[in-house]
């Protein structure tokens, strides 16, 4: 089973590589910028109910409000570097970059996890080595402050 970091970073890395990052980007706003669904849906060409269903998902994977807040502000930056798989060749329509298949926009997310639910994994795992990498550099920082303001 996996953890809840791994859950939501799932759910953000298959929007990454579906080339979805509007909604990437709204969530961070929302739960990182503290800005209100409305405001986010207008930015990024969304309606404030799938906004509104975009961060219920991201708050049940991350078990509360304050952790999804957390999880977002230190994830997102990663998963916005994401390269997309799919290539948007007009509104409705993506075609695959990885195995060349067009499709409706609409099933770029399903087909990134039924055809290249390996690449996710690996971005999943990548991107959780590079958070344990950020909280061991930052331990080992505090440390060197701490130790750095002891009175003589």
């Amino acid at each position: 089973m996996r953890s809840s970091l791994e859950a939501l970073l799932e759910y953000l890395v298959v929007k990454a590589l579906a080339n979805k990052f509007e909604i990437i980007k709204a969530l961070a706003d929302y739960f990182v910028n503290n800005k209100s669904p409305s405001t986010v849906a207008s930015e990024y060409g969304l309606s404030k109910h799938q906004v509104r269903g975009y961060i219920q998902r991201i708050v049940e994977k991350a078990g509360s409000v304050n952790k999804a807040r957390t999880i977002m502000k230190f994830i997102a930056p990663y998963v916005l570097k994401i390269k997309p798989i799919m290539k948007k060749s007009s509104d409705t329509i993506v075609q695959c970059i990885l195995c060349g298949e067009e499709l409706p926009l609409i099933a770029a997310e399903e087909h990134v996890k039924k055809y290249h639910g390996g690449l996710v994994d690996e971005y999943v795992d990548a991107i959780i080595e590079l958070l344990r990498r950020d909280l061991e550099k930052h331990r080992k920082d505090r440390v060197v402050v701490d130790t750095s303001q002891s009175s003589i």
